[in-house]
C-alpha cells in the first residue's frame, strides 16, 4: 500500500514530460546511426542511398505537414503529442515488418517519423512552460537534462551490444516496447492548465508577414543556415558515412555515439558555467570555429584514416549537431521571435513557417551528398563537406546579437 501511494506521488505532470522525453532520446540513438547502418548492409551495393532518400522524405514532409497540420496542433495540443507515440510505434513496427526490406522502401518509415517528430516537439514545449510552475522550473530542467544525458550516453553502448550479440530486428523489438511504454505514459499525463485558444493564421498570412518585416528576416536566414550546416544536414550525414565505413562494428559506432554525446555535455556545461562572462562564451564560441574546416580537410588529405573519421564524427555530433544547434541557434531564434512579434498567438505560426526554411536547407544539401553517391562520386563527400562548411561563419554572425536589428514589436 505503502509502494502504491509512492508510486502515485511520483506521478506527477512534470515526471511524466520527463519520463516521456528520456524515452524518446533513447528510441533515437536506434532511428539515427543504427538504422543507417542497419540499411546501408541491406542494400544491393552497401550503399547510405536508402537512409538518405529517408532521411529527405522525412524532412520534406515535417516542413509539410508542420505548416499543414499548424491549427490543429495549436487546437488538439494533447491529442496531438499524443498521436505522435502511437506514431512511434507505427514507425518501429515498420522496421520490423520491412526486415531486410526496410533498404527498398525508406519512404514507409520516414512518414511515420515526420509525423512523429511534428505532432511531438510542438505540444512538449507549450507543456514544459504551462504545466511547470516558476519555482519548479530548475529542478524540472535539471532533472531531465541529467536522465536525458545518461541515456544519450548508455542507449548507444546498451544497443551496439545488443545488435551485435543478436540482430537489428531484435533490437528493434526492444525499441518498440520502450515506444509503447512512451505512449501508456503519455496517457497518465494530466493539463492543469487551461488550454488558451488563439486565432489560427492561414499560411500565406505568416508568409507575407515574415517577408514584409527586415525583423523576420533573420530568422529565415538562421533556418536556412541550419538547414545546411546543423539539424540533420549533409555536413552531419558526411561524418556519419565516413564513420560508418571506418567503424569495425555496431558496437564501435555505439561507442562513438556515446563519445559524442560526452563530449556534448561537457562543451555545454562549460557554456552554462560562463554564462554570465560574455567574453569567455565569445572566445568559446570562436574556439571552436577551426575544426569545422580542418576536420574535413584533413579526411582529404588522409583518406582512409578512422582516427580522423572518428573525431570528425565526435565533433560535428557534439558540437555541430548539439552545441550550436541547442544552445545557441534555436535560443537566438526564439529571442528574435519573443522580442519583435508583439502577438503571442503569431509565434508557432512564425517557427512553422521559419522550419520551412530549415528543410529547404536540409533537403537541398542531403540531395547534393545523395546524387554524389548515386553517380558514383563518393570521392566528393568530404570535399562537399568541407564547402558546407563554411556557411557556419555566417550562421555564427547571425546568432550573436547585433544592435543593427530593431527590438521594437511589430504587429501582424
Amino acid at each position: 500500500m505503502l509502494m502504491l501511494q509512492k508510486l502515485r506521488a511520483l506521478r506527477t505532470n512534470e515526471n511524466v514530460l520527463i519520463a516521456v522525453d528520456v524515452l524518446l532520446h533513447s528510441k533515437s540513438a536506434f532511428m539515427n546511426v543504427f538504422l543507417m547502418a542497419f540499411m546501408i548492409r541491406t542494400s544491393l551495393q552497401d550503399s547510405p542511398s536508402s537512409f538518405l532518400v529517408y532521411s529527405i522524405v522525412r524532412y520534406a514532409l515535417m516542413g509539410i505537414i508542420s505548416i499543414a497540420l499548424l491549427g490543429l496542433t495549436k487546437k488538439h495540443t494533447l491529442a496531438a503529442w499524443r498521436a505522435s507515440m502511437l506514431f512511434s510505434v507505427l514507425q518501429i513496427v515498420g522496421v520490423i515488418l520491412l526486415d531486410s526490406r526496410a533498404a527498398y522502401f525508406p519512404f514507409v518509415i520516414a512518414i511515420f517519423s515526420a509525423f512523429e517528430s511534428v505532432l511531438y516537439w510542438r505540444p512538449k514545449m507549450y507543456f514544459d512552460t504551462t504545466e511547470v510552475s516558476d519555482d519548479r522550473r530548475l529542478r524540472f530542467k535539471t532533472v531531465g537534462q541529467t536522465w536525458i544525458e545518461f541515456a544519450k550516453i548508455a542507449m548507444p553502448i546498451i544497443l551496439g551490444v545488443i545488435i551485435v550479440n543478436s540482430s537489428y530486428v531484435y533490437t528493434a523489438n526492444i525499441i518498440l516496447v520502450i515506444s509503447i511504454f512512451q505512449l501508456l505514459l503519455s496517457v497518465l499525463f494530466r493539463p492543469t492548465t487551461p488550454q488558451k485558444h488563439t486565432k489560427n493564421h492561414s499560411p500565406m498570412d505568416v508568409a507575407r508577414f515574415m517577408l514584409k518585416h527586415d525583423s523576420m528576416h533573420k530568422i529565415i536566414y538562421l533556418s536556412l543556415l541550419r538547414g545546411v550546416i546543423v539539424s540533420s544536414a549533409g555536413y552531419l550525414f558526411v561524418s556519419q558515412i565516413n564513420v560508418y565505413r571506418s567503424a569495425n562494428s555496431d558496437l564501435d559506432l555505439g561507442i562513438y555515439m556515446a563519445l559524442a554525446s560526452f563530449v556534448s555535455i561537457v562543451i555545454l556545461w562549460i557554456y552554462r558555467r560562463i554564462d554570465h562572462h560574455k567574453v569567455l562564451q565569445k572566445t568559446m564560441l570562436f574556439s571552436l570555429l577551426p575544426p569545422a574546416i580542418l576536420l574535413p580537410l584533413c579526411a582529404i588529405l588522409i583518406p582512409n584514416n578512422p582516427v580522423i573519421a572518428i573525431v570528425f564524427y565526435v565533433y560535428v555530433q557534439s558540437v555541430i549537431e548539439s552545441f550550436y544547434n541547442s544552445a545557441l541557434t534555436v535560443a537566438r531564434l526564439q529571442d528574435i521571435v519573443s522580442r519583435h512579434v508583439k502577438d503571442e498567438s503569431y509565434h508557432v505560426e512564425v517557427e512553422s513557417f521559419a522550419e520551412v526554411f530549415l528543410t529547404i536547407g536540409r533537403v537541398v544539401t542531403i540531395s547534393i551528398v545523395l546524387t554524389l553517391i548515386n553517380l558514383g562520386f563518393d570521392y566528393l563527400l568530404l570535399p562537399f563537406a568541407l564547402v558546407s562548411s563554411f556557411a557556419i561563419f555566417p550562421l555564427i554572425y547571425l546568432t550573436l546579437p547585433s544592435k543593427m536589428w530593431r527590438h521594437d514589436k511589430i504587429e501582424p
